[in-house]
């Protein structure tokens, strides 16, 4: 039989908690943990952690989670003083579940999922990843590349946007820690997220892609962002290792607290130190390089992915992995859906073009590199752009939209489409307006408008680049441009 995720000893002392009614702390038993009542499944021994947020409240969703047969149900003590008699009730009516009182019910998730991760992780290799941009790209390399060396099942790795305050400690959870290498993405939405997160987790190896834009109106200025990331690093041992690019200009920052080795990737590394040759960007194709002599071709397009790949390559390489796995690992590898994700499209009007489809996220940072490798691009037709808002950018947002129509008078894409009010900004710097239109609503009139106009100019072998934060819905445009299946 499997054995509980934690014991009640070790739950209560982590969470410091204490129990509700005259329960049998012996009983505690459970092999889940959600934050979500609609994933509480029924039976499946299941810890709910109710979270309160602006407009939510979890503990509101207590008795469908009862109803289910949760295991154990942790409680915020200002909630239980203030319901007692509620809960009181609660812990006698359901005796088979654990009530377990805690100052804080996100504070005390982290605190149960670090001691988890410190008695089941013990053995597994741990290591992180963040940086402003490409992070989710670079852990779904190093993923493969992993599996190619340990196999498959002796890979755990952060699942979709489990790399947060909450989603790191429920991705923890979801792994038995007798896995042989553990990748976990390290995202932030506020200060000290990072920091949180990385005491959880404690890797020893950890990577840093970049410091850009990213979260800059949540904390102000890149030296804060650096300085947030950089808590990544906070737990590596000296026989672990730190990865930084060695272009960015915070690297020395980041690394100059490290207690283990100090590795940096990048175009500025010598060949004779990394084994890495650049051979050919073969644009929408990817890129082709030699590790160690052997031949690969990345199959994502642009210089970004292939700067973060370096990346991956150092720290497969600390980690023992031979450069023909790392070869199968890289040539397996599929672009992330929604980042830089190269579509055939045949259009409405019967033309065959490119669209390049990065519609995750944005901020100036990854907008630039969007437009310059479009720009860069060799043997295509028309480049038309549609950009959307970049969102999160605070006080600073006019200005980065404002240097997004810089980014363009210095490029001359044949035509541009401008989708969101803060686009407005953009608008207002180009040069060109005869081949540019602002939308300043996200909606399906808005889509069907763009359609038929590209519909209208758009040739065999134009490139389409749609380029937004997740919230503008640009995805959306892809099935209108389409011709239908016959």
């Amino acid at each position: 039989m499997e054995s509980s995720l934690l014991t009640a000893r070790q739950l209560l002392t982590a969470v410091n908690g204490k129990p509700v009614g005259a329960q049998k702390k012996d009983d505690v038993f459970f092999l889940t943990v959600e934050t979500d009542s609609r994933n509480v499944k029924p039976k499946t021994f299941c810890m709910f952690v109710p979270l309160v947020g602006e407009f939510q409240d979890g503990h509101k969703y207590i008795p469908e989670v009862l109803e289910k047969d949760a295991s154990v149900i942790l409680l915020n003590e200002s909630e239980y003083e203030k319901n007692f008699q509620k809960y009181e009730e609660f812990a006698r009516k359901y005796p088979k579940t654990f009530f377990v009182r805690v100052k804080n019910t996100l504070h005390a998730l982290q605190d149960a999922a670090e001691c988890y991760v410190c008695n089941r992780f013990k053995n597994m290799i741990r290591v992180s990843i963040t940086g402003s941009n490409g992070k989710t790209t670079t852990k779904e390399m190093l993923v493969s590349v992993c599996k190619e060396h340990f196999g498959a099942k002796n890979v755990a790795y952060t699942k979709g946007n489990f790399n947060s305050e909450t989603g790191l400690p429920l991705s923890v959870f979801r792994w038995s820690g007798k896995e042989k290498i553990g990748i976990f993405e390290m995202g932030m939405n506020r200060e000290n997220e990072i920091g949180e997160i990385s005491k959880i987790l404690k890797s020893e190896f950890g990577i840093i892609t970049n410091i850009g834009t990213a979260h800059i109106g949540i904390l102000g200025s890149r030296e804060k962002i650096a300085a947030e990331k950089r808590k990544s690093f906070d737990y590596i041992q000296k026989n672990g290792a730190a990865f930084v690019n060695a272009s960015d200009e915070f690297a020395d920052f980041c690394t100059s607290d490290v207690k283990g080795e100090v590795i940096k990737f990048g175009r500025g590394v010598w060949e004779e130190k990394n084994g890495v040759c650049f051979l050919e960007d073969k644009g929408l194709y990817g890129n082709l390089f030699t590790v160690d002599g052997i031949e690969i071709l990345l199959p994502i397009p642009g210089e970004y992915n292939y700067i973060n790949s370096l990346g991956v390559i150092a720290c497969a390489k600390k980690l023992g992995i031979t450069a023909q796995e790392i070869k199968r690992g890289l040539e397996n590898f599929a672009a992330v859906s929604g980042r830089m994700e190269i579509k055939l499209v045949e259009l409405k009007n019967g033309k065959k073009v490119s669209v390049i489809e990065d519609c995750y996220n944005a901020n100036f940072d990854s907008m630039s590199m969007a437009i310059d490798f479009c720009d860069e691009l060799k043997k295509v037709g028309k480049k038309i752009f549609v950009l959307a808002d970049m969102k999160e950018l605070g006080n600073s947002s006019k200005t980065m939209h404002e240097n997004v129509g810089r980014k363009l008078n210095e490029v001359h894409p044949d035509f541009v489409f401008l989708v969101g009010t803060e686009m407005k900004a953009t608008y207002e710097i180009l040069d060109n307006k005869d081949n540019a239109l602002l939308f300043e609503c996200s909606n399906e009139k808005t889509f069907s408008e763009i359609a038929d106009k590209i519909c209208k100019i758009a040739k065999d072998g134009d490139v389409i680049l749609l380029k937004g934060s997740h919230s503008m819905e640009l995805e959306k445009l892809v099935p209108i441009l389409q011709k239908e299946a016959e």
